[in-house]
């Protein structure tokens, strides 16, 4: 339950006409992770039960939801200096990740037990114009939704399903399928997918249904299972099914087996569970690893050599083999994407996320992309991890040649500035650095000569079928 940020709204922001909200120039704001969005638009619809932490997992059986009326949460924000700013306030504007103002968090009140955690009633000041797919979203309060049989589908469906839901959805009013949206993960199939595999069904099934997306964010096989049912009782659903990742059933276990197996990339993915219409959008979801985007990160202290052998790799797979590298070089990118920003913590952090979200952009579409930052925080480096593990795979090379060496090599005299206190701020000798324990690979440039280390990591890229069986 992470917040991006919390600041002062800038002036000359004002809610949508007919929201009727106050100025929200003097108002705190906080900008919401997209999971949290997602909570949020559950609350507003009055889908989560009163009280409810945003993100957090659901409690059982606390009954219905009243339709239309949307209940106090709870809101875990950055520190304690962001709640008591928005407790002296009163109330706290709540923005998505493109700054647009959602809703208005008003009455709050403090949480015992949490300097950082605030209660309020959210109210709408406009709707999200910013979504994981453009389709239409449910709205919980139309009336020719109310009163149908409800599929909340969250995975693809097996032919067993098929078989399942064929007579369930002959009978009676035509189905709503609704396509849980949630937040990038790797192991989960992203909404446009899930949009077309829900399309890919109705078809199997020979019947007409509404497919329309629920920002249902997903957390665990209980939460989820009690989401979908709140979801239907809003609609008033004569019928609920479920489709979601971690539900206990034969078919769901079908899915985890055929996931594992996409997620892996080797080979060909045995799909013959699941509708032959799907088959090309399952493959396409997650694509072999010898085509797959790829982000390699190097890691380690000034002068380990990391640049270097981050050069060498991307040249090798230049011109050895058919991918794609864009080689994302610490100062290079200091120059030209981080210019602005200084060398204290915050700004160095930034500078790795801006560098992690380029190269995650790289392996988005398929390309590889190799960075060779200092990247000293292991929470940074695990956020860089994450975004390219929603749309492809990471691999983190640990350059583990010691301090010593790297002082001894000095290349660029930081060392001997840095120990006379004219370089503040400097990896290893005034800043820490987080030795990685999730490293794939570790080389010490100190031990191995330049081409010894440069094999190290292709070898490490053909055996995990990025490459191909040549070697270097």
């Amino acid at each position: 339950m992470t917040l991006v940020s919390d600041r002062q709204t800038p002036s000359g922001v004002a809610a949508s006409p007919a929201s009727a909200a106050p100025p929200l120039g003097d108002l705190v704001d906080t900008t919401l992770t997209p999971a949290l969005v997602h909570d949020l638009l559950l609350a507003l619809a009055g889908v989560l039960p009163r009280g409810h932490v945003l993100g957090a997992a659901l409690a059982q059986d606390v009954g219905d939801p009243t339709p239309g009326r949307a209940g106090e949460v709870t809101l875990v924000l950055p520190t304690t200096e962001s709640a008591q700013r928005a407790l002296a306030s009163g109330c706290l504007v709540l923005r998505d990740q493109e700054h647009t103002p959602l809703a208005l968090l008003e009455g709050l009140t403090g949480v015992e037990g949490s300097d950082a955690a605030v209660t309020g009633l959210p109210r709408r000041l406009r709707v999200r114009e910013s979504r994981a797919a453009s389709h239409p979203e449910v709205d919980f309060d139309q009336e020719g939704l109310h009163h149908r049989p409800v599929l909340v589908m969250g995975r693809p469906a097996t032919g067993a399903d098929v078989v399942d839901l064929a007579a369930w959805s002959a009978d009676g009013e035509p189905p709503v399928v609704l396509v849980t949206e949630q937040s990038d993960r790797h192991d989960r199939v992203c909404t446009a997918t899930l949009l077309r595999l829900a399309e890919a069904l109705v078809a199997e099934l020979g019947t007409t249904a509404d497919i329309l997306t629920v920002p249902l964010e997903g957390r665990d096989a209980a939460s989820d299972a009690e989401l979908a049912r709140r979801v239907a009782a809003r609609l008033h659903a004569v019928d609920l099914r479920v489709l979601l990742d971690d539900e206990p059933a034969p078919s769901a276990e079908t899915w985890r087996r055929a996931r594992s197996a996409l997620l892996a990339g080797r080979g060909v993915p045995e799909l013959e569970d699941f509708p032959a219409t799907t088959h090309e959008l399952l493959g396409a979801w997650r694509l072999p690893r010898s085509s797959r985007g790829l982000v390699v990160m190097f890691t380690g202290l000034s002068g380990s050599g990391k640049s270097t052998l981050a050069r060498d790799v991307a040249d090798w797979v230049a011109t050895h083999s058919s991918r794609t590298v864009t080689l994302l070089d610490g100062d290079r990118v200091r120059q030209l994407l981080s210019s602005g920003l200084g060398f204290d913590e915050a700004s160095r952090e930034l500078n790795i996320r801006r560098i992690g979200f380029v190269a995650a952009e790289v392996a988005r579409h398929g390309g590889i992309a190799i960075c060779s930052p200092i990247a000293p925080a292991a929470s940074v480096r695990a956020e860089v991890r994450e975004m390219a593990e929603c749309v492809g795979d990471f691999l983190l090379v640990h350059v583990s040649t010691p301090l010593e060496e790297c002082e001894r090599r000095d290349l660029k005299g930081l060392y001997a500035a840095a120990r006379q206190g004219t370089v503040p701020h400097f990896t290893g000798i005034s800043a820490p650095y987080d030795v990685p324990v999730d490293a794939d690979l570790r080389v010490d440039t100190s031990r191995v000569e330049r081409p010894q280390a440069a094999r190290l990591v292709l070898d490490t890229l053909i055996d995990g079928g990025w490459l191909t069986e040549e070697r270097p």
